[in-house]
């Protein structure tokens, strides 16, 4: 019983721990959201930018190398040739 009784304290003194890892690092993932939303809007970038990380998380669920490859891909092309995005969104809509 007292191993039970050691393993419950040790557990609930570690909950605020980790209440404070995980509140900290979804502080830090909404803070870069709200950056990255505010730069948008600041330098007129298309909203379509947004979905870079989402098209980039689908390839990573099957292909790792081939995700990080898109993600760069992508990046890269969105940051020198912001214009070729526009064209395509404006071809598909």
């Amino acid at each position: 019983m007292t191993v039970v009784f050691n393993l419950f304290s040790q557990f609930v003194k570690a909950v605020p721990v980790l209440v404070k890892k995980v509140g900290t690092v979804l502080l830090l993932i909404f803070t870069v959201g709200l950056f990255s939303g505010y730069f948008i809007s600041l330098f007129s970038i298309h909203p379509v930018v947004l979905l870079i990380p989402v098209v980039t998380m689908f390839v990573m669920w099957y292909r790792l190398d081939e995700g990080v490859a898109v993600l760069a891909l992508l990046v890269i092309l969105v940051l020198f040739f912001p214009q070729v995005i526009d064209a395509i969104v404006g071809a598909v809509l």
